[in-house]
Protein backbone atom coordinates (compact mmCIF):
# COMPACT_ATOMS: atom_id res chain seq x y z
CA UNK A 1 0.00 0.00 0.00
CA UNK A 2 1.17 4.09 -0.71
CA UNK A 3 0.37 5.28 3.22
CA UNK A 4 0.10 9.34 3.35
CA UNK A 5 1.05 10.07 7.03
CA UNK A 6 -0.49 13.44 8.53
CA UNK A 7 0.64 14.03 11.56
CA UNK A 8 0.40 16.89 15.12
CA UNK A 9 -1.45 17.29 17.87
CA UNK A 10 -4.53 17.92 15.99
CA UNK A 11 -5.74 20.09 18.77
CA UNK A 12 -8.43 20.32 17.19
CA UNK A 13 -8.59 18.78 14.00
CA UNK A 14 -10.14 21.65 11.68
CA UNK A 15 -10.74 21.69 7.87
CA UNK A 16 -7.72 22.66 6.81
CA UNK A 17 -6.14 19.40 7.87
CA UNK A 18 -8.83 17.48 6.06
CA UNK A 19 -8.55 18.90 3.01
CA UNK A 20 -4.63 18.89 2.63
CA UNK A 21 -5.33 14.91 3.55
CA UNK A 22 -7.88 14.86 0.76
CA UNK A 23 -5.69 16.90 -2.05
CA UNK A 24 -2.87 14.31 -0.93
CA UNK A 25 -5.05 11.24 -1.15
CA UNK A 26 -6.07 11.83 -4.55
CA UNK A 27 -2.98 14.00 -6.18
CA UNK A 28 -0.39 11.70 -5.22
CA UNK A 29 -2.69 8.26 -5.64
CA UNK A 30 -2.47 7.50 -1.84
CA UNK A 31 -4.27 4.21 -0.66
CA UNK A 32 -4.99 5.99 2.70
CA UNK A 33 -4.16 9.16 4.96
CA UNK A 34 -3.16 7.73 8.36
CA UNK A 35 -3.99 10.90 11.10
CA UNK A 36 -1.34 10.13 13.31
CA UNK A 37 -1.98 12.52 16.41
CA UNK A 38 1.18 12.92 18.68
CA UNK A 39 0.58 11.29 21.78
CA UNK A 40 4.38 12.87 23.85
CA UNK A 41 5.39 15.80 22.24
CA UNK A 42 8.78 16.81 22.56
CA UNK A 43 7.72 20.57 21.54
CA UNK A 44 4.95 20.63 24.15
CA UNK A 45 4.02 20.12 27.66
CA UNK A 46 1.69 17.27 28.49
CA UNK A 47 -0.60 20.34 30.51
CA UNK A 48 -0.82 22.11 27.33
CA UNK A 49 -2.39 19.85 24.96
CA UNK A 50 -6.24 18.64 25.14
CA UNK A 51 -6.49 14.82 27.04
CA UNK A 52 -5.90 12.63 24.28
CA UNK A 53 -9.52 11.38 24.99
CA UNK A 54 -10.95 13.94 23.51
CA UNK A 55 -8.29 14.56 20.59
CA UNK A 56 -8.97 10.81 19.43
CA UNK A 57 -12.45 11.05 19.45
CA UNK A 58 -12.61 13.98 17.61
CA UNK A 59 -10.23 12.54 15.21
CA UNK A 60 -12.66 9.35 15.18
CA UNK A 61 -15.58 11.29 14.21
CA UNK A 62 -13.83 12.83 10.96
CA UNK A 63 -12.69 9.16 9.84
CA UNK A 64 -16.14 8.04 10.31
CA UNK A 65 -16.93 10.24 7.44
CA UNK A 66 -14.32 9.70 5.21
CA UNK A 67 -13.51 5.98 3.86
CA UNK A 68 -10.31 7.88 2.50
CA UNK A 69 -8.43 8.44 6.30
CA UNK A 70 -7.52 6.08 8.75
CA UNK A 71 -6.62 6.84 12.57
CA UNK A 72 -3.25 5.61 13.58
CA UNK A 73 -2.55 5.17 17.37
CA UNK A 74 1.07 4.39 16.57
CA UNK A 75 2.40 7.50 17.85
CA UNK A 76 0.15 7.74 21.04
CA UNK A 77 0.56 3.99 22.02
CA UNK A 78 3.91 4.08 21.45
CA UNK A 79 4.93 4.94 24.89
CA UNK A 80 7.95 7.62 23.75
CA UNK A 81 8.73 11.11 23.01
CA UNK A 82 7.57 11.52 19.27
CA UNK A 83 10.06 11.81 16.99
CA UNK A 84 9.25 11.61 13.62
CA UNK A 85 12.34 9.92 12.91
CA UNK A 86 11.67 7.13 15.27
CA UNK A 87 8.82 6.84 13.71
CA UNK A 88 10.12 6.51 10.59
CA UNK A 89 12.40 3.62 11.21
CA UNK A 90 9.57 1.66 13.05
CA UNK A 91 6.93 1.92 10.60
CA UNK A 92 9.29 0.62 7.70
CA UNK A 93 10.14 -2.24 10.15
CA UNK A 94 6.69 -3.18 10.37
CA UNK A 95 5.53 -2.80 7.18
CA UNK A 96 8.06 -3.53 4.69
CA UNK A 97 5.77 -3.81 1.81
CA UNK A 98 4.09 -0.54 2.05
CA UNK A 99 5.65 2.86 1.06
CA UNK A 100 4.93 6.02 3.33
CA UNK A 101 4.62 9.56 2.37
CA UNK A 102 4.90 11.81 5.19
CA UNK A 103 3.03 15.11 4.67
CA UNK A 104 3.73 18.76 5.24
CA UNK A 105 3.35 22.31 4.73
CA UNK A 106 5.99 23.77 2.34
CA UNK A 107 7.50 25.60 5.23
CA UNK A 108 7.92 22.58 7.38
CA UNK A 109 9.84 21.53 4.08
CA UNK A 110 12.45 24.05 4.03
CA UNK A 111 12.85 23.63 7.70
CA UNK A 112 13.84 20.32 7.55
CA UNK A 113 17.45 20.47 8.10
CA UNK A 114 16.33 21.48 11.72
CA UNK A 115 14.25 18.20 12.43
CA UNK A 116 15.79 15.86 15.13
CA UNK A 117 17.54 13.02 12.64
CA UNK A 118 16.22 14.49 9.26
CA UNK A 119 18.67 11.87 7.39
CA UNK A 120 16.86 9.12 8.94
CA UNK A 121 13.48 10.00 8.14
CA UNK A 122 14.04 10.94 4.20
CA UNK A 123 15.78 6.96 4.44
CA UNK A 124 12.55 5.83 5.20
CA UNK A 125 9.92 8.47 4.17
CA UNK A 126 9.10 10.11 0.89
CA UNK A 127 8.49 13.98 1.66
CA UNK A 128 5.34 15.40 0.05
CA UNK A 129 5.02 19.09 0.26
CA UNK A 130 1.78 21.46 -0.44
CA UNK A 131 3.10 24.02 -3.03
CA UNK A 132 0.38 26.90 -1.79
CA UNK A 133 2.68 27.73 1.28
CA UNK A 134 5.69 28.11 -0.82
CA UNK A 135 6.03 31.77 -1.71
CA UNK A 136 9.63 32.28 -2.45
CA UNK A 137 9.92 29.68 -5.46
CA UNK A 138 13.27 30.78 -6.88
CA UNK A 139 14.43 30.04 -2.86
CA UNK A 140 12.52 26.60 -2.29
CA UNK A 141 13.80 25.44 -5.32
CA UNK A 142 17.52 25.66 -4.36
CA UNK A 143 16.74 24.89 -0.75
CA UNK A 144 14.93 21.75 -2.20
CA UNK A 145 18.00 20.67 -4.45
CA UNK A 146 20.24 20.65 -1.68
CA UNK A 147 17.68 18.69 0.76
CA UNK A 148 17.25 16.23 -2.42
CA UNK A 149 21.31 16.09 -2.40
CA UNK A 150 22.25 16.34 1.07
CA UNK A 151 19.89 13.35 2.16
CA UNK A 152 19.48 11.86 -1.27
CA UNK A 153 15.58 12.44 -0.47
CA UNK A 154 13.02 11.94 -2.33
CA UNK A 155 10.68 15.12 -2.94
CA UNK A 156 7.48 15.36 -4.31
CA UNK A 157 4.98 18.44 -4.12
CA UNK A 158 1.30 18.47 -4.85
CA UNK A 159 -1.22 21.16 -5.03
CA UNK A 160 -3.95 21.59 -2.00
CA UNK A 161 -6.72 24.72 -1.83
CA UNK A 162 -5.48 27.13 0.71
CA UNK A 163 -7.10 27.82 3.82
CA UNK A 164 -6.04 29.93 6.93
CA UNK A 165 -6.96 28.16 9.88
CA UNK A 166 -5.22 26.90 12.85
CA UNK A 167 -6.14 25.04 15.84
CA UNK A 168 -4.53 27.90 17.91
CA UNK A 169 -6.93 29.94 16.37
CA UNK A 170 -9.55 27.95 16.82
CA UNK A 171 -9.02 27.57 20.74
CA UNK A 172 -9.25 31.35 20.56
CA UNK A 173 -12.29 31.93 18.96
CA UNK A 174 -14.28 29.52 21.73
CA UNK A 175 -12.38 31.24 24.49
CA UNK A 176 -13.91 34.36 22.82
CA UNK A 177 -17.60 32.71 22.60
CA UNK A 178 -16.80 33.31 18.66
CA UNK A 179 -18.27 30.84 16.27
CA UNK A 180 -16.22 27.87 14.73
CA UNK A 181 -18.83 26.92 12.39
CA UNK A 182 -17.41 26.08 9.05
CA UNK A 183 -13.85 26.07 10.10
CA UNK A 184 -14.14 22.56 11.59
CA UNK A 185 -16.63 19.31 10.61
CA UNK A 186 -19.82 19.79 12.03
CA UNK A 187 -19.54 16.59 14.31
CA UNK A 188 -16.13 17.77 15.50
CA UNK A 189 -18.30 21.42 15.85
CA UNK A 190 -20.90 19.60 17.65
CA UNK A 191 -18.45 17.36 20.30
CA UNK A 192 -16.45 20.51 21.12
CA UNK A 193 -19.74 22.35 22.06
CA UNK A 194 -20.96 19.32 24.00
CA UNK A 195 -18.06 18.60 26.12
CA UNK A 196 -17.18 21.66 27.05
CA UNK A 197 -13.62 22.13 24.86
CA UNK A 198 -11.19 25.44 25.28
CA UNK A 199 -13.37 27.32 27.04
CA UNK A 200 -10.47 28.61 29.63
Amino acid sequence: MKIGILGGTFDPVHNAHLVLAEAAYQELSLDTVWLMPTGNSPHKKENEITPLSDRLNMLSLVVEENPHLTLSRFEVDSGEVNYTFRTAEQLTKLHPKDAFVFLMGGDSLLMFDNWVHPEIIARHFTLAATVRSIVDERKAAERIGYLKEKYEADIVFFPAPSFDISSTMIRERIKQEKSIRYLVPESVREYIERVGLYLG
